[in-house]
């Protein structure tokens, strides 16, 4: 991703930034100035929202400014504050100090160029050097441009609950040459200050950082398509697509002329490890009068890896110097720099387009690959991913302008929405002339259409197939009692099965479900049931009428060693079955017998007649043979092995082929471990729905207490962190250290004769880890590195190494006629042949296997250690695992943690930051952050119908409503104070209004003039009177408020002042709102009182025997309206957890439900019997003083 986001602390702010710029009183003019200097050029200012504060865009950014922006939250012009104090906690904060998290002062949103980009900037002279570094800078401005429009804006209200527009973000910008170990880098740091001006009154507020975070793929693609425009326009560029080295990265565009073998020595730490090697072994030479041996070279290899980690110098090389370099490391590998920038700029030949060029049917087309595209890989989305989907559909076009660019892809964008099915829908419409405190683009501050959610006609139809499936009753099924005797079942080694597992076996067994499922978490025990299952079901049907599915072949082939039966991954099924595999034998089929029944019509007695029917029958045969193979039969039971991967339009496939013949599917598998790629969640929802068997008792760990814990890992439950870290399972330190420490644990375990299992964040630490394996092997004698083959990692293995196929191929056999799957690991019995060619022996089979050049250079890799995606499935007795910052989701992390036996270890890396020289060490995480984050980051998929209901649920409940009602009276409120401090204070207004405490202030006041205007407004009249002689504030006139707020609602309202008449946008959308929390409350209360739940059992064991129905209903309704207005999910909990006292608003209200329920149950039983709902409320009161509860109705 050539755009990637990080918080800034106000802290520390931009110091990381300016320490490596040029200083104040250095005079610069253009990018020559900068070439000899040993310091990156100064920031400059640029965003729309610098007009806000009297700065100029473009201008140079001195240190005086930025700290008054990002670390005092001040105008850098007049050191006014930009609203609330960056170190002043707000009126509700009661935290300690040092719970605070960091404030955040800004955003850093870098933008590095892509590759081949930074390659030719590296190679060109000081002239090209300044028009790539233009283009650069006229794609960010573009970009920034863009995401004002799109992303830049503020909330406001209950957890942001509205939109609103600003003036545009203010941001600094800073350039940077170079990666930590010297190779070219063009990136700018775009530093965006968490501060942004409100559109609807100039007030200043916060960043929405959702957002922000949600479109910057989106900012990503948009920023590399104007990047690679400008260059054609500046420059002359033409540029091509690049194929991916594995089917783990999506293609990349380059510059035409930029060889990949330029980029790849630009790219990466491996060149820097090269060369220091090239050097050791020079020295070696020169001390030892002889070359070394390859023995020796991998120790040499393996010091140069150690030596040179090493974190960036925060001295900066001048560019000069840098750019010398970089010729002569090109020179050195035979690229003559001149010859590289003359064959890559002025070459393109075609114009770039206009938007006015292409036709309607070209973006409905194209808006129709888009959406197809996003439907296959997810089973929602949102115009985030729809706006990146099209910036990569449109990789190769390129267009006149910015301006073109953003009209085309918000045009095929939009023609993709138009194709997609809306999972949300727009509540409000606001017209023309609504205010932009209540509108925004159009839509009401409350509807964004960003955040709408949508789907595909076909995601859906697949889902209520696979979804009916599991209702339609006649499949095939056993007699219940031949199911019961599954208690005296007992496998191979005499083990039997244990109560959840007997459950899940007689469920599929006698079930008669079209489709059913076992779910069950790791070490649970799911093969052993299905055994059982496989057994009574072919003692029933017939051998051979249960066969295996999985998503992936190597697991297919586990699965049918485990079992006994014959299987293959389903895509291989659907190829065979349905797919291109049977299209293309039908057509065989049919010209074959098209000419069989020509041939008949003309056959003589002719001997070579007779023969050409006979060979024209047999063709029929064998592919007629062939299809019924890939065919499901009736009464046949088929298990879908690890079903979480199978994406759901391959179930429902799968369904139909069932239903057609007449057999069963049985889904197995655990949804909190590894998802689909494509559209999925379909597992996920027959267990959330309780559609399936569950499998509880864990058995893989020795350790008791990991049993348990293991299960908290699964449901992202922080708090286990702490059950691993006090035994000694969680390791923190450095990147380097945490890869020192895993390796050696890992290698000490198997050098031990333990399996064991090593685990990397990503492919770069595997080929380390490989390496290094590889060179301790060499050492102990047991690789022989004098003749090698090349592997696709790059790397080179010999006789006595482990490597990892990545490719099924199916022309490729062992001994036993079995082909080689993705994911076989082998170890290399002989030496190489002459012809590149190595045999092996598998180590799942121990069969031997001969593997070509041609497949080893593209497919293999070595095998010591792993990624988490591949570890699925595998149990071992210890587990290593190397966790970084962003790269495990919690299932990835639950799957990598759970595959030892003895011991699953995590070993931590925390971000040093010494390799973050131009980054806020304050926001770096360190370890337990970072477990945080990956337990939180859910990357299982719920399915469409989940997502629909759920987004309904969300904006059709009382939290959504009187969070909009909230805002609403608040800006009545702002309107309202307005209006009094102008009638009873008018010098004070402006003062006030620029005060941070003004928003919290208009606050106090709605809620106080709620219950008591009168005293709300003698309260304000006295604070503004005081205030002029000096000795009050905005935050003491809103101590008074709340003080009132607090107090008891009166049954009869005092009288006051009238309020001045609402805004008619204001009444209109409130009045809306209103109607809508009043249809909410009926239906939560009749939905509660109609339902049973465990909430209505804990509340009813709260109270006397007996109770009136009455009485009972009420109280139900009015917990059930606390529930659904505060968001409580607890199945038990009447309440929930108590609230924070620090949160007035819903701790007053839960005191007030909970006096009510106190009342109740300790009334006399004779009056009982007369409470009715009406009365209720006066009961809370008698019970308590606190506030009644304002439900809207």
């Amino acid at each position: 991703m050539t755009v990637s986001i990080a918080r800034l602390s106000s802290e520390s702010g931009v110091k990381y930034l300016l320490k490596t710029t040029l200083r104040a009183d250095v005079a610069t003019r253009n990018l020559t100035d900068y070439y000899t200097q040993s310091s990156n050029p100064q920031g400059r200012w640029l965003g729309a929202g610098l007009a806000g504060i009297g700065v100029e865009s473009g201008s140079t950014v001195t240190p005086s400014a930025a700290q008054a922006l990002f670390e005092r939250a001040e105008n850098p012009t007049t050191g006014e504050a930009l609203g609330r104090h960056p170190h002043q906690d707000p009126p509700s904060s009661h935290a300690a100090p040092q719970n605070r998290r960091p404030t955040v002062a800004g955003f850093d949103l870098t933008f590095s160029v892509p590759k081949s980009i930074s390659v030719l900037w590296a190679l060109a002279d000081s002239v090209d050097k300044a028009r790539i570094l233009r283009a650069h800078h006229s794609a960010l401005d573009a970009t920034m441009v863009w995401l004002e429009a799109t992303a830049i804006h503020t909330r406001a209200g209950h957890n942001g609950i509205a939109r609103l527009s600003v003036r545009g973000a203010v941001a600094a910008s800073f350039d940077h040459w170079e990666s930590r170990t010297g190779d070219p880098q063009l990136h700018t740091h775009v530093v965006i200050a968490n501060r942004v001006q409100r559109n609807s009154d100039g007030a200043w507020g916060t960043l929405d950082s959702r957002t922000l975070y949600k479109a910057t793929v989106a900012a990503s693609e948009h920023y590399n398509g104007v990047l690679f425009d400008q260059l054609k326009r500046d420059l002359g560029t033409d540029a091509d697509v690049r194929r991916p080295g594995t089917t783990e990265h999506n293609p990349k565009l380059e510059l035409t002329g930029v060889d990949d073998i330029l980029i790849r020595e630009f790219s990466s730490r491996t060149r820097l490890i090269d060369v220091e090697t090239d050097r050791l072994v020079q020295e070696w030479t020169q001390t030892h009068g002889r070359i070394p041996t390859a023995t020796t070279k991998i120790r040499l290899r393996q010091q140069a890896t150690l030596s040179t980690r090493t974190a960036k110098p925060d001295r900066i090389v001048p560019l000069s110097t840098r750019t010398l370099e970089w010729r002569n490391r090109a020179a050195a590998i035979d690229f003559d720099a001149e010859r590289v920038v003359a064959e890559t700029i002025n070459r393109s030949r075609t114009a770039p387009l206009h938007d006015s060029e292409l036709s309607d049917s070209w973006f409905e087309s194209t808006g129709r690959l888009v959406e197809q595209a996003v439907a296959g890989r997810r089973a929602t989305w949102n115009r985030w991913n729809l706006l990146a989907e099209a910036e990569r559909i449109c990789l190769e076009l390129r267009c006149a302008s910015p301006e073109d660019r953003r009209h085309i892809m918000d045009a095929v964008a939009n023609s993709a929405e138009e194709q997609s099915v809306p999972l949300s829908e727009f509540r409000y419409g606001p017209a023309a002339s609504t205010a932009p405190d209540l509108a925004f683009d159009g839509h009401s501050v409350f509807d964004w259409p960003s955040d709408h959610l949508y789907t595909d006609v076909s995601t859906l139809a697949n889902e209520a197939r696979v979804m009916a499936a599991h209702h339609t009753t006649d499949a095939p099924a056993m007699d219940p009692s031949a199911c019961s005797a599954l208690t005296e079942y007992t496998n191979a080694r005499g083990v039997g099965l244990w109560p959840d597992q007997l459950d899940a076996a007689a469920s599929i067994l006698g079930s008669g479900r079209r489709l059913d499922a076992v779910v069950g978490p790791a070490g649970t025990g799911k093969t052993t049931a299905m055994a059982a299952v496989k057994s009574f079901w072919e003692a029933e049907f017939g051998s051979g009428s249960v066969i295996g599915l999985a998503p992936a072949a190597a697991s297919a082939d586990v699965l049918g060693h485990e079992l006994d039966l014959a299987t293959d991954n389903v895509t291989k099924w659907l190829y065979e079955s349905s797919g291109p595999g049977a299209a293309n034998r039908a057509e065989r089929y049919f010209d074959a017998e098209r000419r069989y029944l020509a041939a008949i019509a003309t056959a003589g007695g002719d001997p070579s007649s007779a023969r050409f029917l006979q060979r024209l029958a047999q063709q029929l045969t064998a592919l007629s043979a062939t299809q019924s193979r890939w065919q499901f039969r009736p009464n046949q039971l088929v298990i879908v092995d690890e079903a979480s991967m199978v994406p759901t339009h391959h179930l429902a496939a799968l369904v139909d082929q069932a239903e057609a013949a007449g057999a069963k599917l049985v889904l197995v598998g655990d949804p909190a471990q590894l998802d689909a790629i494509d559209a999925g969640g379909m597992l996920g929802w027959l267990s959330r729905t309780s559609k399936a068997a569950q499998l509880t008792t864990i058995w893989r760990f020795s350790q008791p207490w990991e049993r348990q814990s293991s299960l908290k890992l699964r449901s992202g439950d922080f708090r286990v962190i702490q059950d691993y870290n006090s035994r000694g399972r969680i390791r923190a330190g450095t990147y380097d250290s945490m890869v020192d420490a895993a390796y050696d644990r890992w290698n000490t375990d198997v050098q031990a004769g333990r399996s064991s299992i090593l685990i990397a964040p990503d492919n770069d630490t595997v080929a380390m880890l490989n390496e290094r394996a590889q060179a301790d092997l060499v050492t102990t004698g047991r690789v022989d590195p004098e003749v090698t083959v090349i592997l696709s990692d790059g790397l080179h293995a010999g006789r006595g190494d482990r490597i990892l196929a990545r490719r099924n191929d199916r022309r490729l056999t062992d001994q036993t006629g079995d082909f080689i799957r993705n994911g076989t690991l082998i170890t290399i019995t002989d030496p190489p042949a002459l012809d590149g060619s190595i045999t092996g022996r598998r180590l799942d089979t121990g069969a031997t296997i001969t593997l070509t050049s041609r497949y080893l250079a593209a497919s293999v890799e070595l095998g010591y250690a792993t990624t988490a995606h591949r570890s699925q499935g595998i149990t071992v007795d210890t587990g290593h695992t190397l966790v970084s910052e962003g790269r495990l989701t919690r299932e990835l992390f639950y799957v990598s943690m759970t595959r030892g036996r003895h011991s699953n270890t995590a070993y931590v890396c925390e971000p040093d930051p010494r390799d973050h020289h131009a980054i806020d060490p304050s926001t770096l995480p360190d370890w337990q952050q970072i477990l945080s984050q990956v337990l939180a980051a859910e990357g299982a998929e719920h399915t469409a119908h989940e997502i629909r209901a759920s987004e309904a649920a969300r904006v059709d409940s009382l939290s959504q409503f009187m969070a909009e009602r909230d805002y609403l009276r608040q800006i009545a409120a702002y309107d309202d104070v307005t209006h009094l401090v102008s009638t009873h204070s008018p010098e004070s207004l402006d003062r006030l209004r620029q005060s941070p405490e003004w928003s919290v202030l208009t606050t106090a006041w709605s809620r106080a003039s709620a219950v008591d205007r009168a005293a709300a407004e003698q309260a304000l009249v006295d604070g503004l009177l005081t205030a002029a002689d000096g000795n009050e504030s905005a935050s003491d006139i809103r101590s008074r408020l709340r003080a009132i707020a607090q107090q008891s609602r009166p049954l009869i309202p005092a009288a006051g002042a009238s309020p001045p008449p609402p805004r008619e946008d204001i009444r209109l959308l409130l009045n809306n709102v209103e109607h809508r929390i009043g249809q909410r409350n009926r239906v939560t209360t009749r939905t509660a009182q109609m339902h049973d739940s465990s909430w209505k059992e804990t509340l009813r064991a709260l109270l006397p025997g007996a109770i009136d129905p009455q009485t009972w209903h009420g109280l139900v309704g009015e917990v059930a309206r606390y529930r659904d207005r505060w968001d409580i999910d607890s199945e038990t909990l009447p309440f929930g957890r108590k609230p924070d006292s620090a949160d007035t608003i819903q701790y007053t209200e839960h005191a007030r439900v909970e006096a009510l329920v106190i009342a109740v149950a300790a009334a006399p039983p004779e009056a009982l019997g007369s409470m009715t709902s009406a009365n209720l409320k006066g009961t809370s009161r008698a019970a308590s003083t606190v506030q009644p509860f304002d439900l809207g109705s």
